[in-house]
């Protein structure tokens, strides 16, 4: 009998197969408890008693020590692992191998080897393929401010930044000197489709590409947003910029419970009770993780066409690549490895198995039915059930790794835990300006994550009874008016809405992305996928002078050029910066800040509306006017979040080798090429172990 038929399921294994086949369907109905449990604090109201709206900004939390903060992770996480340090180093092995993408060549760590984030400077420059106001398809490269050519396989400069430039930095009004809504982001694949896999091989044909191309000669694709870091990620509720990322992994995509088809195989065998013989079958189950966005957001990059994978490829093909391959065969571990090295093989990566390591680290009913007997009882002729099912191992494995990347060792954390002396004078003048009514910082990069988008800001925390501001929330916008907005996701200005909607986008279901039209449009009788695992209510928290009651479908919302906000946790080291990538300095950021962000007004509005929301600015972009050593001394405080662990590459943030993908020979007006194909050029990152490099990384460097 599986695990699945135990734990008080009641479900039996006598004369009651449609009962247990309904059981397994719903397979995670013990998670569906578990997480009504864990967030019952969050999802009880109380009578509402009052109606209004938070006149003011978001109520500040305290900037407070990471360390000790627990982080987020599934309650049932015990019905799918077996052996948590076996699933860690699973995790990380994944991550790290570039075997596993289409071209043998992409990892998840060629986007993520800086700080967490991606410091290369070539090949760059993504068209904003998600602008929403013209065609993206038709999309134009910019030119640069220091050559007047950008494109594909250019190398971005320092007198290229930022993407916008005024005449009085001061003034977001001024003359506008220079603009480009080209993306710095991550340089991928190339586009190619799909052939087949063997055993530690792939094959997939070029196809040509209408954006990324010099000369007619492609280039690699690169994503339309910049690159956020993955140290720390492990506790935001939702995560990509977008948050499309769910709070719910499905064990196979990003979409949660949005992707009602979503499902895994697991082992339903049982003893016939009549005539005592052991049947053997596998049947399809759905599978609802709570506290798992990392999970879901590592199932997205590796069959992404723009990322790691050529356009057709199915999770089980990956997996059918990678299950008898030796993990990171093409790489070198460190011997002192702090999670690879005993599995550290001397002619290169691991002495084991991907097989042997899911064996070691997960149950045995998601990969233990013998294939002719899977196959049968499946209809999956194609694959074996360990297949089918990569994609759960995958991002529980992950999600298990990136909990490890917890940066909690800052000057800044010493000083919030008692050490005055662990900030310089002008560090913590910096400190009183990103924390005051007037700096308003905190407002959004608030806590001990510095973010609002932090699962503990959304729902709350049982170990430390923190209170969560919820999903929701109900505020006054720049514009002055009452707008509901997703809590975390904020537009600040930094480019038009209509250039990327950002949480305000729609999934692949149709369901939009954002828990504010999710909620609106249950008003109307129209799904809200995500309440299965929380309330989207707005009043199941308390606001200034009580709870307004949202029942109109039509309230405004503002949610159109909204984004995550990301934590500020070695900011220093993962520019550039925004969701643009288009400010390579914090000195950038702050001239940004200061004047009040990019916004412009316009006939309508001003230039964060779009459609018939004429301003979706949140109200705490405005000009404040720091002086030059008000600035400095911000930007100093900003530096004392670095975790020298991380600028060192210490452990837990030592990593195996690496070969990344950095533009191809030549520049962005010629390539030169072999076989009619552009060559790639490589950034070479040496095996580091536990004691980290000789010498530190630096902060993201244009070239000049």
């Amino acid at each position: 009998m599986t695990r699945f038929k135990t734990g008080g399921r009641g479900i039996s294994p006598a004369g009651q197969r449609a009962k247990k086949e309904t059981g397994l369907m719903n397979k995670r109905s013990k998670a569906a408890r578990l997480v009504a449990v864990a967030t019952a604090v969050y999802v009880a109201t109380t009578a509402i008693v009052a109606v209004g709206v938070q006149a003011q900004s978001r109520p500040t939390v305290p900037l407070t020590s990471l360390k000790g903060v627990t982080v987020p992770e599934p309650p049932d996480l015990g019905d799918f692992v077996k052996d948590r340090a076996a699933a860690i180093a699973l995790g990380k092995a994944l991550f790290w191998d570039v075997q596993a993408g289409s071209d043998g060549l992409t990892a998840c760590a060629s986007c993520h080897f800086h700080a967490g984030a991606d410091g290369r400077v070539k090949n760059v420059l993504d068209p904003n393929l998600t602008n929403m106001a013209g065609d993206p398809t038709n999309a134009m490269f910019n030119p640069m401010l220091s050559t007047n050519k950008g494109g594909p396989n250019y190398t971005v400069r320092t007198l290229d930044f930022p993407f916008h430039q005024l005449q009085d930095p001061t003034d977001r009004e001024s003359i506008v000197l220079y603009d480009s809504d080209d993306i710095v982001g991550s340089a991928g694949v190339y586009s190619a489709d799909y052939g087949s896999t063997s055993t530690g091989a792939e094959t997939s044909t070029r196809t040509a590409d209408p954006v990324f191309q010099v000369g007619g000669v492609s280039t690699r694709r690169v994503e339309p947003r910049n690159t956020p870091t993955v140290i720390n990620a492990a506790l935001n509720f939702r995560n990509f910029w977008d948050g499309r990322a769910n709070f719910v992994f499905n064990g196979v995509n990003p979409f949660g419970p949005r992707d009602q088809d979503a499902r895994i195989w697991v082992d339903d065998s049982f003893t016939d009770p009549v005539t005592g013989v052991l049947v053997q079958r596998a049947v399809p189950a759905v599978v609802r993780i709570p506290y798992a966005s990392t999970a879901s957001q590592a199932v997205g990059p590796i069959l992404s066409g723009f990322e790691m994978s050529a356009a057709g490829r199915k999770f089980p093909d990956v997996a059918h690549k990678l299950l008898g391959t030796r993990p990171l065969l093409k790489q070198q571990v460190a011997a002192d490895d702090s999670v690879l090295g005993s599995l550290r093989s001397g002619a290169g990566g691991l002495n084991t198995t991907y097989e042997a390591m899911i064996q070691q680290a997960f149950w045995p009913e998601f990969y233990s039915v013998p294939d002719a007997i899977y196959q049968a009882s499946s209809g999956q002729t194609e694959y074996r059930q360990i297949e089918m099912n990569f994609s759960l191992f995958w991002g529980i494995a992950i999600q298990l790794y990136e909990s490890t990347l917890i940066s909690d060792d800052s000057r800044f954390d010493r000083f919030s835990a008692g050490d005055p002396s662990a900030l310089t004078a002008k560090e913590q003048q910096g400190l009183a300006i990103f924390s005051s009514d007037r700096g308003r910082c905190s407002n959004c990069h608030k806590g001990a994550e510095f973010t609002g988008a932090s699962t503990r800001m959304v729902l709350g925390s049982n170990t430390d009874s923190f209170a969560g501001d919820g999903p929701i929330e109900n505020m006054l916008m720049g514009n002055l008016q009452t707008a509901i907005y997703d809590n975390g996701f904020y537009n600040i200005g930094v480019v038009p809405a209509g250039n990327d909607l950002g949480v305000g986008g729609s999934d692949p279901f149709g369901n939009p992305l954002s828990f504010t039209r999710e909620y609106k449009g249950s008003l109307t009788g129209a799904p809200a996928p995500d309440a299965f695992s929380h309330s989207l209510n707005p009043c199941t928290f308390q606001q200034v002078g009580g709870c307004i009651v949202i029942n109109d479908p039509n309230m405004r919302d503002a949610v159109n050029g909204s984004f995550k906000a990301p934590t500020l946790r070695n900011v220093e080291l993962t520019g550039p910066y925004f969701h643009t990538g288009g400010y390579a300095t914090l000195e950038q950021v702050v001239d940004f800040y200061s004047r009040g962000g990019n916004v412009r007004a316009t006939n309508a509005g001003d230039t964060t509306g779009y459609g018939a929301t004429s301003s979706n600015l949140d109200i705490d972009i405005l000009p404040i006017q720091l002086t030059a050593s008000e600035k400095s001394a911000l930007v100093a405080f900003l530096k004392s979040l670095t975790d020298d662990r991380v600028r060192w590459e210490q452990a837990p943030f030592d990593h195996p080798s690496l070969r990344i993908p950095q533009g191809a020979a030549g520049d962005n007006t010629a390539l030169t090429t072999s076989g009619g194909m552009a060559i790639d050029q490589f950034l070479v990152i040496p095996a580091v172990g536990r004691g980290g490099l000789s010498a530190p990384i630096k902060p993201f460097t244009p070239a000049k």
